[in-house]
């Protein structure tokens, strides 16, 4: 077996994040293992570790947030005013400067391609869509997350899809750069049905 070692001496070597392209790692050293040293320990409990929260959280909820499992959870289809199908979807950020677009997406489980309007964006800043709440930021209301054109209930309600969202903040240069995403494994349900 191969392992990687790698030290940091200084602040200069350390990875400058999820964005690093390449990272300068001269205090690198190879070591190799014996095959011994690999310890196969079938009968050893799995502890249910917590779920620690990332730069974003993807939720739900008309009135408030509403958390969401990483799989398993539930999105109530809703019927707009304007005639138009919609869920909701809300944000909660952490570390992130309070200037970001966010674009959802609810994708059908199997494949395929999202079954909202996916390249609707909406742009949320403190006290404009994002309020402090202790140290995040949470959506100060629900997003609407609108069906596309031709998608009826029946076509979404009791099946599974992947509800995501993709944040982003902005950028002189380059418009917008990627900050972060989050993805749970949701299923549509209708309460008229």
């Amino acid at each position: 077996m191969l392992v990687l070692l790698w030290g940091c001496a200084s602040p200069d070597h350390a990875p400058a994040g999820h964005d690093a392209a390449v990272v300068d790692a001269p205090d690198a050293a190879v070591v190799d293992l014996p095959d011994a040293a690999v310890v196969d320990a079938p009968d050893a409990a799995v502890a249910d570790l917590p779920e620690v929260p990332g730069p974003v959280e993807l939720g739900t909820g008309a009135e408030r947030w509403e958390p969401l499992p990483r799989d398993g959870g539930q999105l109530t289809l809703v019927h707009g005013p304007q005639g138009g199908w919609h869920v909701f979807g809300r944000v909660r950020l952490r570390g992130v400067a309070p200037d970001v677009y966010l674009t959802f997406t609810l994708t059908p489980a199997g494949g395929g391609a999202p079954v909202n309007l996916a390249n609707e964006t909406v742009r949320r800043q403190e006290r404009r869509g994002l309020t402090l709440v202790g140290e995040v930021y949470e959506s100060a209301w629900s997003e609407l997350v609108i069906l596309a054109d031709g998608v009826r209930p029946a076509d979404v309600a009791g099946r599974r899809f992947r509800f995501g969202v993709r944040v982003e903040r902005p950028d002189p240069e380059r418009m917008r750069v990627l900050v972060a995403t989050d993805e749970r494994g949701v299923t549509v349900v209708d309460p008229g049905r």
